[in-house]
């Protein structure tokens, strides 16, 4: 009995300095990856920032939140969100001139009916959505304006 618990005890023993040894030790690859790994990490986390700064169309934002981050985005950044701005306006407003033709197609006698109204409805709240982004679009145009850049583009 003695004998098989001094076996175990030792055979545990064993297991423990010779398996432990190879994860006290790194191997050389994974020396010299650490460091651009680190480097990688931080690069990525600078990007999320800026990009999560407000390069997305934000409609719930205040208007007077977006002034404030505008007052300190740079130049460039600007003018991204802006085209991104652009960008939504010319889709919302395809959007609508598709509705405007289907309403137009729409018979006279037809035209108090449920589907007109449907189609009315739709037309307004596109329209809203037209008038909030030209809205939060004007808030960029003013800042890129107040820091000497060129604008033409965007208004065009």
């Amino acid at each position: 009995m003695k004998t098989k618990l001094t076996l175990t005890v030792l055979l545990i023993a064993l297991i423990l300095v010779f398996g432990c040894s190879k994860k006290d030790q790194p191997t050389d690859q994974a020396q010299s990856d650490a460091p651009s790994t680190l480097d990688a990490v931080k690069e990525a986390a600078v990007e999320a920032v800026k990009e999560s700064f407000t390069m997305e169309v934000d409609l719930e934002k205040a208007v007077a939140d977006l002034k404030a981050e505008a007052a300190q985005m740079d130049i460039e950044s600007l003018k991204e969100v802006a085209a991104k701005y652009k960008e939504a306006l010319a889709g919302k407003e395809t959007e609508l001139k598709s509705l405007m033709d289907k309403l137009s197609a729409v018979p006279l006698t037809e035209k108090l009916g449920k589907e007109a109204q449907a189609i009315t409805g739709e037309i307004k709240t596109l329209t809203d959505g037209v008038t909030v982004l030209q809205e939060r679009l004007q808030v960029y145009i003013d800042a890129l304006t107040e820091k000497g850049a060129d604008v033409k583009a965007l208004l065009g």
